[in-house]
C-alpha cells in the first residue's frame, strides 16, 4: 500500500456524538497533495462552514476499494469565526476514536 497514490478528503460536521460519532456531515472533496486540504481547511475555502459545519477531519485513503491509509492517520479541526479558518484540535476527541473513514463510510 506505501506505493500506491494518497488522497486527502475533508469532511465537516455540526457536532460529535457519543453514539454514533459525529452527526450532520458532508464531505466537500479531496486533493491528491495534503498542502492544498490543509490550505482549504485553514482558507475556509468556498465557505465549507457554511455556518454549521464547526468541525472538520482530514483523513487519507488508497485507491479501491477500503483503502482507508491508516499509516498516514488523520487530522481534526475546529472552525474559528474570529479568524475565519478551521484551526488544528491538539487531540483526538473520545466520541471518535474507535470510528475510521469518516468521508466514505
Amino acid at each position: 500500500m506505501l506505493n500506491e497514490k494518497t488522497y486527502w478528503f475533508i469532511t465537516v460536521f455540526t457536532r460529535f456524538d457519543d453514539k454514533y460519532g459525529i452527526k450532520g456531515s458532508r464531505t466537500w472533496g479531496f486533493y491528491s497533495n495534503k498542502e492544498d486540504a490543509l490550505k482549504v481547511l485553514k482558507e475556509n475555502r468556498t465557505d465549507i462552514w457554511e455556518y454549521c459545519y464547526d468541525y472538520a477531519i482530514l483523513e487519507a485513503y488508497h485507491e479501491g476499494i477500503s483503502g482507508y491509509a491508516f499509516e498516514e492517520g488523520r487530522q481534526f479541526f475546529k472552525y474559528d469565526q474570529f479568524m475565519n479558518s478551521y484551526l488544528p484540535m491538539e487531540k483526538e476527541p473520545e466520541e471518535v476514536k474507535h470510528y475510521a473513514s469518516f468521508a466514505i463510510g
